[in-house]
């Protein structure tokens, strides 16, 4: 492996982690969680107190370059404190934290957007909140996975909202994203991924919480492709400090497409294309330049020249067309058991079983993520099947440990 280490902080960095590692990286990672198959195959750094105590933890870390993943872009100010007291942890490979006022903001996306002519979900600020008739949402300001999400009907309206806020309406057809990258103002389109709308198997602590998702999807974006990408160009073109990896939430129905929201950093739909297609979306071509000067160039690796094994808990790629994830969370607090058998800690490219697997002993708090669940399929039935069996498995290995 590379000598090149990558800095990673945020809420939990695993599938960014396995990403960098697929690119032929070192990870170094700093989150909120530390689970059993981060400390496996990443250098782990102790955070004290997430996420205030992150510039301190790090300060001392030593890295070719860095970035944050969920759902630090809502933390312009620690990214800042990041920046000036971490000195050597190399470039920022991502957006910087003076554009990410605007990208999170929800009424100057709209704002801009309708300049252009294009469509995003209609908002509405805390100030002037709509009526509350069921047809909006509630949002908190620093969203993130479907966190506090709540219909604003007139129940809605009685309970006090402990956070900074906004409302925006409920969106028609479809929820996607689209994942792209810019260098420099370049932009390349790397895949597209659907989300899983709140099945029940996960056990979401609400309906908006978000359950994982799957591609890639690009076929099904035909009619829309032109629109998202002058979205995508829109948004560069008004955020010069946009950089780096990009995730484009939206709703789509025929041929209309409505913005939800941008998440400028590596989201968690990377890791369900970079299994499918069966190449790094991160890798800048090894020894080749600078990692501040080539941040992330997309390596032309095809699933013949991956490694892929095969083993009881894990799935080969080699006829995979179709990747994904599912997120179990816990119905009840509990203890977490030893699952440390279910853990693949030596080929990224493969596919466990399970990931982001709790290290034994820690206290899993009702409503939080217990695990994330992988699989893949020759197409979308074969992939619901093949999820179906594995979520069983993990269920039962769960309660068998219980």
């Amino acid at each position: 492996m590379s000598n090149r280490r990558i800095l990673i902080i945020g809420g939990s960095t695993r599938a960014a982690a396995d990403s960098v590692r697929r690119a032929g990286w070192e990870p170094v990672c700093a989150d909120l969680f530390a689970d059993q198959d981060l400390r496996m195959t990443a250098e782990v750094i102790t955070v004290q107190n997430y996420p205030n105590s992150l510039p301190d933890d790090v300060a001392h870390v030593r890295a070719d370059g860095w970035f944050y993943c969920g759902a630090l872009e809502n933390s312009p100010k620690l990214l800042e404190r990041i920046l000036k007291k971490a000195n050597f942890i190399g470039p920022l490979l991502g957006t910087s934290p003076d554009g990410l006022g605007m990208l999170r903001n929800p009424v100057w996306l709209a704002k801009t957007l309708a300049g252009v002519g294009l469509k995003s979900l209609s908002v509405a600020s805390q100030s002037f909140p709509p009526e509350p008739n069921g047809t909006w949402l509630q949002k908190p300001l620093a969203s993130a996975g479907g966190r506090m999400i709540r219909v604003w009907d007139e129940s809605a309206a009685k309970i006090p909202f402990p956070e900074p806020h906004y409302f925006q309406q409920i969106g028609a057809g479809i929820g996607a994203s689209v994942i792209f990258r810019v260098d420099s103002g370049n932009i390349k389109w790397l895949g597209s991924a659907r989300e899983l709308e709140a099945p029940t198997e996960s056990a979401p602590p609400t309906a908006f919480s978000y359950c994982g998702s799957f591609g890639p999807i690009d076929e099904l974006l035909v009619p829309v492709e032109a629109k998202l990408r002058k979205i995508i160009q829109t948004l560069v073109e008004q955020v010069p400090s946009l950089e780096g990896m990009v995730g484009l939430d939206f709703r789509f129905h025929g041929d209309e497409v409505w913005l939800v929201e941008v998440n400028p950093r590596y989201t968690a739909s990377i890791e369900v294309l970079e299994l499918s297609l069966g190449r790094s979306l991160l890798n800048p071509q090894v020894g080749a330049g600078q990692i501040d000067s080539i941040p992330f160039t997309l390596a032309e690796k095809s699933s013949s020249t991956s490694h892929f094994s095969l083993g009881a808990n894990h799935q080969n790629l080699n006829q995979a067309r179709i990747v994904a994830k599912q997120i179990l969370y816990a119905s009840e607090s509990f203890v977490a058991p030893d699952l440390r058998q279910f853990v693949n800690a030596s080929d990224p490219w493969t596919i466990p079983l399970m990931a982001d697997v709790p290290v034994p002993g820690t206290f899993v708090e009702r409503g939080w993520p217990i695990c994330t669940v992988l699989a893949s399929g020759e197409n979308r039935h074969k992939l619901e099947t093949i999820m179906k069996e594995r979520l069983l498995v993990v269920r039962e290995a769960l309660r068998k440990s219980g």
